[in-house]
């Protein structure tokens, strides 16, 4: 667990200052390490993370599927705050590739589950 924290702070540290390659390996690795500790809430933060980075390096599709995923965990977590936060930042990416439809879906959700809160 502690292996884990530490790589996700190296990965943010890496993501400030534009390292996006490596940050997207440590938050990789970080994900899987917390995934199999089952400490879904890490894991999905992570995610969200990773999908970041990957949206700054323009691997979209990655990002899409990385941000489904954090919005998923979150869901079933009943994080309903951090899963608003994933579905914006997927709105976003989705809204980058002119997924528009998936994007307005995506932001609507968000904006719904924020108004909740």
């Amino acid at each position: 667990y502690s292996e884990g924290q530490a790589l996700n702070s190296l990965g943010l540290v890496w993501a400030e200052g534009r390292r996006f390659e490596e940050a997207i390996n440590v938050y990789t690795k970080t994900a899987a390490i917390h995934g199999e500790l089952g400490d879904r809430q890490t894991e999905g933060m992570v995610l969200n993370n990773l999908g970041l980075a990957l949206r700054e390096m323009g691997r979209f599709e990655e990002a899409v599927d990385v941000h489904t995923q954090s919005a998923a965990i979150f869901r079933e977590l009943g994080d309903r705050h951090r899963e608003s936060q994933a579905l914006n930042n997927l709105g976003s990416i989705l809204r980058e590739v002119r997924r528009f439809e998936e994007a307005i879906g995506a932001h609507t959700q968000a904006a719904a589950i924020f108004r909740e809160l």
